[in-house]
């Protein structure tokens, strides 16, 4: 498991959140990477395991990655990041990765 804490720029006026979230139904119709489980579950369409993700305190958003299998983790993490990358960017000032 691999805990990703997203934090926002200091100037953005939009919390991280509402922005995951509507990206998510933009691209909900379309060729996307991850699919909506549940509120802030997340799963990839290639790659086992799941993302849970909510906003703290601040509009830090925590992330857990988790998967069935040890050896696609990175998989995982890597789509994720590249997710957060992509869509988000302007938006995030520093991400931090927890090794459990």
């Amino acid at each position: 498991m691999k805990i990703l804490q997203v934090v926002p720029r200091a100037d953005s006026d939009v919390s991280l959140k509402k922005l995951l979230k509507a990206k998510e139904r933009q691209l909900r119709s379309g060729p996307t990477a991850f699919r909506r489980k549940s509120e802030g579950r997340w799963a990839h369409v290639k790659y086992p395991g799941w993302i849970r993700w909510d906003e703290t305190i601040g509009g830090i958003v925590v992330a857990e990655v988790n998967t069935r299998v040890a050896a696609s983790e990175w998989q995982l993490l890597q789509a994720f990041i590249g997710y957060l990358y992509r869509h988000l960017g302007d938006n995030i000032d520093t991400i931090t990765i927890t090794y459990r």
